[in-house]
């Protein structure tokens, strides 16, 4: 008898009878969005990033001076990585920085972890021939930037800004600036500005810097006074 009840004892320890297990949660993770542009042309693709059920929304205003993407980050401090070890484009994204933390929307501190970055700075070959009537014709691409951002609250969780050395190494400290200042401009949630605005992201035409439009924009965005 005692043999019986203890081979029955191994059996249901075996089934796990009566021992109800809670299924582990399941989510489901797409690829971060990427947004190009280049001097002649605006290509990009849009997806999101899953989010856990309960977490908090975040207000986007509904009316700004310059378009925004309808995210941005839960917080005004953010880290930024520096991954390029080109030299005139490191100074390029050091001057972008300050100039947004100008901004007073947002501080952006450099960190040398990359893990704990929320934006990545870095360089790539951009530079792509796009068909043309014109014989020889190249787009020339100068930035771009991927986001990726959880749709449910709004909230912009890593971005990976870039610019094209080849194209940029050769132009003046302020172009390049001016350039990673839109780059960034859409790491924290900004969109393409329409021709007629005078506004940094505009994207054929980027030849100023952050404006008041842009300034007054990322401080609606992100609730600064």
């Amino acid at each position: 008898m005692r043999r019986f009840l203890l081979l029955l004892s191994i059996l249901i320890t075996l089934l796990g009878v009566g021992t109800p297990v809670d299924a582990a949660p399941i989510s489901s993770i797409n690829q971060s969005s990427i947004f190009s542009e280049s001097d002649e042309q605006t290509t990009g693709n849009n997806s999101t990033q899953a989010v856990c059920a309960g977490a908090r929304k975040l207000s986007i205003p509904t009316s700004t001076p310059v378009p925004i993407e309808g995210y941005r980050w839960p917080t005004r401090r953010l880290k930024i990585y520096m991954e390029t070890q080109d030299k005139p484009l490191q100074a390029a994204f050091r001057g972008a920085v300050k100039a947004w933390n100008k901004t007073g929307a947002v501080h952006i501190s450099w960190c040398r972890d990359k893990g704990r970055a929320d934006i990545i700075t870095q360089d790539s070959s951009l530079s792509s021939t796009a068909p043309s009537t014109n014989v020889g014709y190249v787009s020339s691409q100068l930035g771009s930037t991927s986001t990726e951002y959880n749709p449910d609250t709004h909230a912009l969780i890593r971005a990976r800004s870039t610019l094209d050395a080849g194209s940029l190494d050769y132009a003046s400290l302020n172009f390049r600036t001016e350039v990673a200042e839109h780059e960034l401009g859409h790491a924290l949630g900004l969109a393409h500005a329409p021709e007629y605005m005078h506004s940094v992201m505009i994207p054929r035409n980027v030849k100023t810097g952050i404006t008041k439009e842009d300034r007054a924009t990322v401080r609606l965005l992100y609730g600064a006074h």
